[in-house]
C-alpha cells in the first residue's frame, strides 16, 4: 500500500473555552510559546541511579530518567498529548519521546531517536534502544536518517521552504503517510528532551520546531549545588533545573502544573519509575 494513515489519532471532543479560544487565535508554534524553568532536589534521583547501576550493570543517566518520568508524567495526563491540526485539536494514541542525540564529541551535528510507548518500557530498555539507536545514528547506519541528511544537504536553500512545507502539510494537515516520502512517522514524538549539560548552558530554552508538532521540550541542565531554604534554615542542595518550552495552546497553567506535580512525585520517590 503507497498511502496510509501518518498517525493513529482520535479526535478531542470536548474542549474548554481556553482550549477552543487558542486553538483560534493561534496558527503553529510560531508564537503561543511560554517558558518556564523546573528545579527538584536531585539527591533522590542520584541515589537511585547509583543504586541502580551497581544492581543492573547498565549506564542510566539523567535524560534516560527524565524521559521515563516525562513520559509517565504524560500517561497520567492524557489531555497534554496533543497536537493542533487545523483549528482542532487530536489526542495521540501513544506517548513517545524524542530525544536528541550529539552524532560527534564537539555537538555541531545533532539528531534524535524515539522511544515509542516509552511510559510502558521498563529503564533497562530505554537504555538498550538509545545505546543502540545512537551508535546506528553515529555509525551512519540508520538509513532513513541517512537519507533525510543526504536530501537536507543536496537539496538547494531556495527549495527547502517549499519541500519541508509540503511535507508538513501532508503529514500532520492530512495524515498522509507514504514510506516513499523518506521519513518515519510522527518523527519528533509526544514530547522533546535535550541534555544542554554538555554545552556548558546553566539556564535557557528550546524553541517548538514549527515541523515537529509537539506541545512540550525539555532542556536538561547540569545538576548542581544551590543554597535552598528548607524549614527556615538555609541548606545546599544538589538541584536539577530543566527549561521547559510549552506550546500554550495544548498545554495551559492548569495542565503545566499537573505535569509538575507528577515529576515532583517521581523526583521524591524515584521507585515509582525505576520498579
Amino acid at each position: 500500500m503507497i498511502l496510509e494513515k501518518h498517525l493513529n489519532l482520535k479526535k478531542v471532543k470536548k474542549l474548554s473555552t481556553w482550549r477552543r479560544v487558542a486553538i483560534s487565535s493561534w496558527k503553529r508554534p510560531r508564537d503561543p510559546q511560554t517558558y518556564g524553568i523546573l528545579k527538584f532536589p536531585s539527591g533522590p534521583m542520584n541515589d537511585a541511579i547509583k543504586e541502580f547501576r551497581d544492581k543492573t550493570g547498565k549506564k542510566l543517566t539523567t535524560t534516560h530518567f527524565v524521559a521515563k518520568a516525562l513520559a509517565t508524567a504524560i500517561e497520567r495526563n492524557p489531555e497534554i498529548n496533543c497536537l493542533v491540526r487545523g483549528s482542532t485539536l487530536y489526542q495521540r494514541e501513544s506517548v513517545d519521546i524524542f530525544m536528541q542525540v550529539s552524532l560527534d564529541e564537539a555537538g555541531r551535528d545533532l539528531s534524535g531517536l524515539v522511544i515509542r510507548d516509552a511510559p510502558k518500557k521498563s529503564l533497562e530498555e530505554i537504555i538498550e534502544q538509545v545505546s543502540k539507536d545512537a551508535k546506528n545514528l553515529r555509525d551512519g547506519k540508520d538509513k532513513t536518517f541517512k537519507k533525510v541528511k543526504k536530501s537536507i544537504m543536496t537539496t538547494p536553500l531556495f527549495a527547502m521552504r517549499f519541500i519541508i512545507g509540503a511535507l508538513d502539510t501532508l503529514l500532520y494537515r492530512f495524515n498522509i503517510w507514504s514510506p516513499l516520502m523518506g521519513v518515519q512517522k510522527d518523527p519528533f514524538a509526544s514530547a522533546m528532551i535535550s541534555n544542554v549539560s554538555q554545552f556548558g548552558i546553566e539556564h535557557g530554552f528550546v524553541p517548538i520546531p514549527a515541523i515537529s508538532h509537539v506541545p512540550i521540550i525539555f532542556a536538561i541542565f547540569q545538576a548542581k549545588d544551590e543554597a535552598v531554604v528548607i524549614n527556615g534554615e538555609i541548606k545546599v542542595q544538589n538541584t536539577l533545573s530543566i527549561g521547559v518550552t510549552l506550546d500554550h495552546r495544548v498545554i495551559d497553567g492548569v495542565y503545566a502544573g499537573k505535569i509538575t506535580k507528577v515529576l515532583r512525585e517521581i523526583f521524591e520517590n524515584p521507585n515509582i519509575i525505576l520498579n
